[in-house]
């Protein structure tokens, strides 16, 4: 049986990483994928099961062509695009340990974003040119982390998440408007040990998609840490963080890695790439694989000193490995949002003995759902846990707490509604916005129906306390997704593949899911349509909020965008405004302000996630929220080279206030985070 499982697993891996891929400016690639991610985007819902099903799936097929449609002239659009505006050469180097091989060479040509893919090397902090005005009240040190190689040599590694980490960090003097960049790889465990065996080795140390050539590296290891997902300052020091081993110290100033820094014995086996920390009393949250022989997750939470002050299990729905990346913080809970992404026992003998990777054992499980579980930060205790419609997040954009009216059976079945009472164009997992996405009787919790013409006495408005959670909601296929993460040099995205921030509302009396509805309404230019960029939120990834409101309902969050025009990748930053929202006679009703900005880059340029940084520290009002500065990397294909960019929050589609130039390009990072100068290292 175990030949077998693994003769199954090096096929598998075989056909998912070695099998052929068609040419990716091809429009045939989008035409294959469209049907099955239609039913997973905003406004197309699932097929109902009920009697009256017949006229649904009539709207729903007209739905479907509507979006085939807008899909067809966006990736005509998208081809134009690609060999006019956005093909561009990237200079890339031709000789030296840097130098790409051909096939490298020429994927970066169809795609000029890809150049942000390879190495840069390590730079020693030096001075470096600035444009324009760093703003007095902006000195400090701004820290990006991501993979700095996704390969060795000519080997690619089989996932960009197995890239080796590096930090970038710049120092900014508002006083003197001047500045000072550095840019290293973590020397940890693993580089150390690819180092030593020499790029001519190919990939020596095992990944959690890689494999290394070694079968010996492969027998029985589980993967080791890359370092390579964000920074985080913690009881005095600088971490860079990633899903697997313990956090690994940097040097502040020089970015020289110190060590691994393991705070506690009792801690998971695994720390959490995003780590949560309260600013307010200085504690962390993270979480991880329990340590063997126990099974499953941990949450553990540490004093601002770095003492570890209580660890508990986390529930899951079933007894496999599944992958937590995120999770979202509200001022007294933890909501983990657990997508069913599941590592198969049946496939971990494989993948311990070498014949297949972790990463490429997991399956999609719709029909399990996914899994919510509400943590109360205080005790640690598991207040709320069920399942959900099944979705897939990587992200949230926070989390918040609110007292409200809403009805005893289901709050707003109805949907939100706009300013004029309108419902939003929306129609969510749970079938909330749209009374043809759903049976109604599919949604009552509790009775609510009505009798004779009266309503139920139990449908009456109640005072509840809700928790919102923001959920960075994938739109396309989470496979889909994966294969893509898979293979970055032969990867071209389109706005299928990214996602809609969505606000998830539970009854934290009951656990019950009362609405998952985009917090704005989609624009109609993320699929295709003719509308402007600024009609409504394009898909995204990487949302931010000012610092001051991650304890209540945020008015501005900022995204990285997507506008389909052909760049293959995040060609804009995003600034949406939610509004203002109440609950009105048990509706929730959401202003919708109409300011929502978008700063689309020049062709071949492309924008990291942003940092937001107040004016000035501590709590901020709603009126305040954008009183503040957006720093962000930004990656020029044309020259190869990076910047990092400020713009006054307020304004993000106006001038620049300065521009830090770098003499060598910065790899696509993942997160980020700014420390004010003279402000302490908690």
């Amino acid at each position: 049986m175990t030949a077998q499982l693994d003769i199954f697993c090096k096929l598998t891996w075989l056909v998912n990483n070695v099998a052929p891929q068609p040419p990716r400016s091809h429009s045939s690639r989008h035409t294959h994928r469209t049907m099955t991610r239609l039913a997973t985007i905003p406004g197309v819902c699932p097929a109902s099961t009920s009697g009256s099903a017949a006229p649904r799936a009539r709207s729903r097929a007209r739905r479907l062509a509507v979006l085939a449609r807008s899909w067809q002239g966006q990736n005509a659009r998208g081809a134009r695009s690609a060999s006019g505006a956005h093909r561009v050469k990237v200079p890339l180097p031709s000789e030296g340990p840097l130098a790409p091989p051909p096939d490298v060479v020429d994927a970066v040509d169809a795609w000029p974003w890809r150049g942000g893919l390879e190495p840069c090397g390590d730079h020693d902090l030096a001075s470096v040119e600035v444009e324009g005005t760093i703003p007095r009240d902006l000195s400090g040190s701004f820290y990006r982390v991501g993979p700095g190689r996704i390969r060795v040599g000519k080997d690619r590694y089989a996932h960009w998440f197995d890239g080796d980490g590096m930090i970038f960090g710049a120092e900014l003097d508002g006083s003197s408007n001047t500045a000072r960049a550095a840019c290293k790889m973590v020397r940890t465990p693993r580089l150390a040990k690819q180092e030593r065996a020499g790029d001519d080795a190919g990939v020596a140390v095992r990944g959690a998609w890689t494999q290394a050539r070694s079968n010996l590296a492969n027998l029985f290891n589980f993967p080791t840490n890359p370092a390579n997902t964000s920074p985080l300052f913690h009881a005095g020091r600088l971490l860079v963080l990633c899903e697997g081993g313990a956090p690994i110290e940097v040097d502040p100033l020089s970015l020289e890695t110190v060590g691994e820094r393991v705070f506690g014995p009792n801690l998971p086996m695994g720390f959490s790439a995003h780590a949560k920390k309260d600013s307010r009393d200085g504690r962390l949250y993270t979480w991880g694989l329990c340590k063997p022989p126990a099974v499953g997750f941990q949450v553990a939470k540490l004093a601002a000193d770095g003492r570890v002050e209580k660890v508990v299990q986390l529930p899951l729905d079933t007894p496999e490995f599944t992958l937590i990346h995120d999770c979202a913080m509200s001022d007294r809970f933890l909501a983990f949002v657990v997508p069913p992404w599941k590592l198969r026992l049946d496939k971990v003998a494989g993948a311990l003995s070498g014949a297949s990777s972790f990463g490429h054992s997991f399956d999609w499980r719709d029909d399990l759902g996914t899994y919510l579980v509400i943590i109360e930060k205080a005790t640690m205790a598991v207040v709320h846990q069920g399942t959900i419609p099944a979705m897939s997040t990587y992200h949230f954009a926070g989390a918040y707490e609110e007292v409200a009216e809403v009805p005893a059976s289901r709050g707003d079945r109805g949907g939100s509604r706009d300013e004029h009472g309108d419902p939003f164009e929306f129609c969510g997992y749970t079938g909330f916005g749209d009374a043809e996405c759903a049976d109604d009787d599919a949604l009552d919790v509790g009775n609510g129906k009505e009798e004779n013409g009266e309503k139920d006495a139990e449908d009456e408005p109640r005072t509840r306390e809700l928790l919102h959670i923001l959920v960075n909601r994938l739109n396309g296929d989470r496979r889909a997704l994966e294969a893509n993460f898979s293979s970055m040099y032969d990867s071209v995205w389109d706005p299928a593949g990214y996602n809609t921030l969505c606000d998830y509302v539970v009854d934290l009396g009951t656990g019950a899911l009362l609405s998952s509805e985009a917090l704005v309404p989609t624009g109609d230019a993320a699929w295709g349509g003719k509308g402007d960029v600024d009609d409504g939120q394009l898909p995204m990834e990487f949302p931010v909020t000012a610092p001051g409101a991650r304890f209540r309902k945020p008015r501005f969050v900022y995204t990285l965008g997507f506008t389909g025009g052909g760049a293959g990748y995040f060609d804009s930053v995003q600034k949406l405004d939610a509004g203002a929202c109440k609950w009105r006679d048990g509706v929730r009703v959401c202003q919708r302000s109409g300011a929502h900005k978008t700063r689309v880059m020049p062709p071949g340029v492309f924008p990291s996630e942003v940092e937001f940084v107040p004016k000035k520290a501590g709590e901020v009002s709603e009126e305040e929220e954008d009183d503040g500065y957006l720093l962000y990397l930004e990656y020029d294909s044309r020259v190869h080279r990076s910047s990092l960019v400020i713009l006054d929050a307020a304004d993000i589609e106006g001038k620049e206030l300065a521009r830090v130039k770098m003499p060598y390009h910065v790899p696509h990072t993942f997160h980020g985070t700014f420390k004010r100068a003279g402000e302490g290292a908690r």
